[in-house]
């Protein structure tokens, strides 16, 4: 069955694209100014738009040297109500190899500078290990002087690596060439460097700019950094770039992906909501417009780059919809909507919850006795497995939906996909009395299972059923208490609990 797409009128979004720039408080009173080879660089088109409360512009500079060499400077501003602003700086070059210098809208000697750069196993030591090395530190630093606050991203040069389709699907990679320290500060101005070097395609970096301090302390600053990691570490203004996958298509030790479920900022939106704080605030307003500016017409978040084990299991090419990525894009979402006042932005829960019933529909499931689960992946075309992080977490999600959107269908499909646990039961947990990863079609299991996410899909699965009076069950207990033992066993601690297991649902092995 083939779906018409739907497209989604957003009521509580006014997108108002490419218009001539117009006042903002943020860009009237901070001009950027950019030079290379002692000459200024004009600038071209300027586009504005505006998305809840966010106000954006995103400005063109074009140079070329006497080679006919091209460079494009591009500046992306999203000022916030509090009068702070996310400026994103991206670069392409053509051969340019000059340096171009981007003065910033602050100046001073720095009075207090952190810089933090833990790996990523220092700050996750529960990780799964990784077959390649991550080749972008997680360096992350924070400036204040006597007249701004400045947190400061990653800078880094790539190329576009990636591959396209006769059917004209593109498999979106990109490949990291070097990180750079690209800022310098000073007491007249501060600016960014980009000097390409031969061969080189791009050039990103962000920094975020206040009037008033950011961070508390460098214990603030030290969470911070820790999230940044999985959630703001390098972006662009609608992407987290992250390092692929060993089944990545095209495929490098460099290479670099848009990882929908680290940019959904899952634990960005729970810091907003436990500890609200300026940085906080500001953090996800930036993640709230970059995922708004990345949906795709249909109202949902499509995978882009070609994952060799879909393909090869199942013939799904670059254009996927991952039902994980999705539940955790829309609950972190709706979570930051409701925290930053977008009130209207609460109806954008239906979206997903009414794509799962027409997948239903469309048969993309299989079915268990009087229930059915839902399949992880789809492309409209193939079918795939089920796995019981995914299936619990789509039933969560129909839950939670009758809990705030009041219909029930939603209901009546959560109950199916339950029903379909209830009929499997402790068919999930193996002679070794640990929970399998999967369901394929034809009803048979296999894999190994993760550690922490299932266990609190679980948990959740149990409270999202008490809060609606529904009846306990054995089967669900049973499982919650499998997984718990399995997590002692690995001496594995569990911070969650049935209160406050939102905090941690969908969070990254």
């Amino acid at each position: 069955m083939t779906l018409t797409k739907r497209v989604v009128l957003f009521s509580s979004i006014a997108l108002i694209a490419l218009l001539l720039i117009a006042y903002s408080p943020f860009t009237a009173k901070n001009e950027f100014k950019l030079t290379s080879n002692g000459k200024s660089i004009s600038s071209g088109d300027t586009e504005q738009l505006t998305i809840e409360d966010i106000y954006q512009t995103k400005t063109a500079y074009a140079i070329s040297d006497s080679g006919n060499h091209q460079a494009t400077i591009t500046i992306t501003t999203r000022e916030f109500p509090n009068g702070d602003a996310v400026v994103y700086i991206e670069g392409a070059s053509d051969g340019y190899l000059e340096p171009i210098h981007v003065e910033l809208p602050a100046t001073g000697e720095p009075a207090l500078d952190y810089t933090e750069d833990k790996t990523v196993p220092e700050l996750y030591p529960h990780r799964k290990e990784r077959k390649f090395d991550d080749p972008l530190s997680t360096t992350l630093r924070y400036i204040e002087n006597e007249t701004n606050s400045v947190l400061v991203g990653t800078s880094a040069y790539f190329n576009d690596i990636s591959h396209s389709y006769e059917d004209g699907q593109v498999s979106r990679v990109i490949e990291l060439q070097r990180e750079a320290e690209s800022l310098k500060t000073g007491e007249e101005a501060w600016e960014i460097t980009v000097q390409f070097e031969p061969g080189e395609e791009n050039f990103s970096t962000w920094l975020m700019i206040s009037d008033e301090a950011l961070v508390n302390g460098e214990a603030e600053f030290q969470q911070v950094h820790k999230i940044a990691t999985d959630e703001f570490r390098w972006v662009t203004p609608n992407t987290l770039w992250s390092h692929g996958l060993n089944a990545i298509f095209p495929r490098t030790d460099r290479a670099f992906v848009r990882s929908l479920v680290r940019q959904s900022g899952r634990a960005s939106a729970v810091m907003l909501e436990t500890a609200p704080s300026r940085i906080w605030e500001n953090i996800n307003r930036a993640q709230f417009a970059s995922l708004e500016t990345a949906r795709n017409e249909d109202g949902l978040w499509h995978s882009d780059y070609t994952s060799t084990w879909l393909e090869r299991s199942y013939g799904i090419g670059p254009n996927y919809i991952d039902t994980r990525h999705n539940d955790n894009l829309f609950r972190a979402q709706l979570k930051r909507a409701e925290q930053l006042g977008y009130d209207a932005y609460a109806q954008e829960r239906s979206v997903y919850a009414d794509f799962l019933i027409e997948m239903t529909e469309a048969g993309y499931t299989i079915p268990q006795g009087p229930g059915y689960y839902l399949m992880d992946y789809f492309d409209m075309e193939h079918d795939t497995h089920s796995s019981l992080n995914h299936a619990l977490s789509l039933m969560n999600y129909q839950y939670d939906a009758y809990l705030h959107l009041g219909d029930a269908k939603y209901l009546e499909s959560a109950e199916d996909q339950f029903a379909a646990l209830l009929h499997t039961g402790t068919g999930w947990v193996n002679d070794e009395n640990t929970i399998i990863y999967q369901m394929r079609p034809d009803g048979t299991m296999s894999g190994k299972d993760y550690n922490l996410v299932t266990y609190y899909d679980l948990l959740y699965t149990k409270k999202l059923r008490n809060d609606l009076g529904l009846a306990s069950s054995e089967t669900l207990d049973h499982l919650i208490k499998v997984k718990e033992q399995n997590l002692h066993d690995k001496g594995m601690a569990i911070e969650g609990t049935l209160e406050n297991v939102e905090e941690f649902v969908g969070l990254i092995e």
